[in-house]
């Protein structure tokens, strides 16, 4: 059944929402910025893509699940990265249909490059926020998207 209580007046500046989407952004453009700035030929979104495949080989959907992307953009992020020469595609050798994807050596020496700028990036946006912030600020972050994803099944 459908709620029909009255909706609040929407003022957007008060809604975590509002700001949750404005850092997300500022984050991307300013990663952007400093990865430019050291001479990498690097973007957010290829951060974050290479991040999820740190944690080790994945296929296509997983990587997409994981970045909450559509496969279709996940195959054009990937297909930058083989370019690059950060990711590889290789047969998976349990299924042969299937492709696993993971860093090159390459991948990994620009991740290491990557850390070294996003290191200080998060300290800089964690000033003044003590730890206790942050992890209500996680903690909440994660109900949120609790909320949104729906009730799964275990």
């Amino acid at each position: 059944m459908r709620n029909t209580a009255p909706l609040p007046p929407f003022e957007p500046a008060a809604l975590p929402h509002h700001w949750v989407n404005r850092l997300g952004f500022a984050l991307r453009k300013e990663l952007t910025t400093r990865f430019q700035a050291a001479g990498l030929s690097a973007t957010a979104e290829d951060w974050g893509t290479l991040l999820i495949l740190s944690q080790g080989a994945q296929t296509p959907s997983q990587l997409s699940d994981a970045s909450l992307r559509d496969r279709t953009t996940v195959t054009r992020l990937v297909d930058r990265l083989v370019r690059k020469g950060w990711v590889e595609r290789q047969p998976d050798a349990e299924d042969r249909r299937r492709l696993l994807l993971s860093l090159t050596g390459a991948g990994q020496a620009a991740m290491a490059e990557m850390r070294a700028i996003v290191g200080p990036l998060i300290a800089e946006t964690g000033k003044g926020i003590s730890a206790q912030e942050q992890q209500i600020a996680v903690s909440v972050m994660q109900r949120m998207l609790a909320n949104l994803q729906g009730p799964t099944a275990d």
